[in-house]
C-alpha cells in the first residue's frame, strides 16, 4: 500500500495515539476531539501502509485574531511526525498539504505557533514562507512565536 494523506474521521481519532501520547496529553486530546466533532478543526493524517505516522490540522476559530480571522486566516495546528520517521520530508509534505487545503477553502493567510527552541520546526516554517512574526510570547512551555504566511 502506498503512502498517502487522508482526512481523519473523528471516529478514528484515537488512532492518532500512534503518533503522539494522547494519554499523557489527555486534556489536549479531548479539546482536539471536540473541535473535530464540532467542525472547528479538520485533521489530515499521513499513512504509511496501515500505520498513521504524522498529522496536521487546520483550525478555523481560535478566538485569537493572531491565529484566526473568519474567512481570511486559518491556523495550522499540530504538525507532528513520529520521531522514528522524522527527517524524511514527511513534515514538509504535511505542511504543503495543509497550505493547499487552506487555499482550496478560500483562506488567504495561514498561521502557526512554534516554540523558539524548536529549531527544526522554525527552519521548516521559514523555508515554507512563514515570513511574518505576528506575536512573541511565553507560556508554560517557554517562549514561542506566532508566524504568518500569506497565501
Amino acid at each position: 500500500m502506498e503512502d498517502q494523506i487522508e482526512k481523519l474521521d473523528p471516529k478514528d481519532f484515537k488512532r492518532c495515539g500512534n503518533i503522539w501520547d494522547m494519554e499523557k496529553n489527555a486534556g489536549l486530546a479531548g479539546r482536539f476531539y471536540r473541535e473535530l466533532v464540532d467542525g472547528n478543526r479538520v485533521t489530515y493524517v499521513y499513512r504509511a501502509g496501515d500505520r498513521l505516522i504524522g498529522e496536521v490540522s487546520l483550525v478555523f476559530d481560535m478566538d485569537d485574531p493572531d491565529y484566526t480571522v473568519k474567512d481570511r486566516r486559518v491556523y495550522m495546528s499540530r504538525l507532528i511526525v513520529k520521531r522514528e520517521w522524522s527527517r524524511r520530508g514527511i513534515g514538509r509534505t504535511l505542511l504543503d498539504f495543509a497550505v493547499d487545503r487552506a487555499v482550496e477553502l478560500g483562506y488567504n493567510e495561514i498561521t502557526v505557533g512554534v516554540d523558539l527552541d524548536n529549531y527544526a520546526a522554525l527552519r521548516l516554517y521559514v523555508e515554507a514562507g512563514f515570513d511574518s512574526i505576528v506575536y512573541v510570547g511565553e507560556d508554560d512551555g517557554g517562549r514561542f512565536l506566532k508566524l504568518l504566511r500569506r497565501l
